[in-house]
């Protein structure tokens, strides 16, 4: 049977040797076959990734940074955060202007892993599939991995049956939104419970989570269906009924211990939230 060919460094764009990163590890002579990788700082640089025949994923370990992509006539422009993943599919050149540094891992594929008609360019934002999948290759470089068949292949396969996914519902370079994951969407609502009756800030809940503060708001939504806003106002709310039912104290004490600045500010969110006044309300469960 004939040896799988090596993915080397010059099967790929050289975009990193022309623009003077700083690289740090790549799989070079380790002897994969299906997936080249290298670890990397890279300085600013404005320059074009011809078209090769392999895919490339380029996953954000730092950020943000303002960053454009130009490719088949699409154009965007975004501050894309850490933890983003850039995907080129083979065959398709890009103009890339990356406007600040970045630390970042290059995955490469080769394109036999993904069918060329299903994949377009994307900008992905907190995909946790393919950030676990990538952290394994990062993993494999930094420990020699030398096991192409039996590590790297399967999580080559993964990589590219989660990008061909995710590619087939989008359009080119629309930014994809994942959910936040279990872990750190029970984290923030641990965090906004705890602190009901204070000022709750964007930025305070973002940090609950460990991520920025656009990035969160984005994948809040995403996962709850409601902005952060709409979320707190409904706890608030939900708070407010649980010491209503109580009957224990006053309106305006209960607006205040539900974070509300006044009476008149609960009334107008409970009767938007539940059609009825809080008075009302309290009639009717007691």
């Amino acid at each position: 049977m004939e040896a799988k060919r090596e993915f080397r460094g010059s099967d790929t764009h050289g975009v990193l040797q022309r623009f003077g990163a700083d690289i740090r590890a790549t799989s070079e002579g380790h002897g994969w076959s299906s997936i080249y990788a290298s670890i990397q700082r890279e300085n600013p640089f404005e320059g074009r990734f011809d078209a090769i025949a392999d895919d490339l994923i380029v996953l954000h370990r730092s950020g943000p940074v303002q960053t454009t992509f130009a490719s088949g006539g699409h154009v965007t422009s975004r501050c894309i955060p850490k933890g983003s993943i850039f995907f080129l599919p083979a065959g398709q050149a890009c103009e890339v202007g990356l406007h600040g540094a970045l630390d970042t891992l290059h995955i490469y594929l080769r394109a036999n892993l993904i069918p060329v008609h299903n994949v377009t360019p994307l900008l992905v934002e907190r995909d946790v599939v393919i950030q676990h999948l990538a952290q394994a290759v990062e993993q494999a470089v930094c420990e020699n991995v030398s096991n192409s068949d039996l590590f790297i292949d399967p999580i080559a396969r993964a990589l590219a049956n989660r990008v061909s996914a995710i590619s087939r519902s989008s359009e080119p370079w629309q930014v994809q939104t994942a959910g936040l994951p279990d872990n750190e969407l029970r984290r923030v609502k641990d965090f906004i419970e705890a602190n009901l009756e204070g000022e709750i800030t964007l930025a305070a809940m973002a940090s609950a989570c460990g991520i920025g503060t656009k990035s969160f708001v984005r994948a809040f939504a995403a996962t709850t269906g409601k902005s952060p806003y709409q979320y707190v106002i409904a706890a608030r709310v939900e708070r407010a009924k649980r010491l209503i039912e109580q009957d224990q104290e006053g309106l305006a004490e209960i607006a205040l211990r539900c974070g509300f600045s006044h009476q008149e500010h609960l009334t107008r969110a409970f009767r938007r939230l539940t059609g009825q006044t809080p008075g009302r309300y309290r009639r009717s469960v007691n």
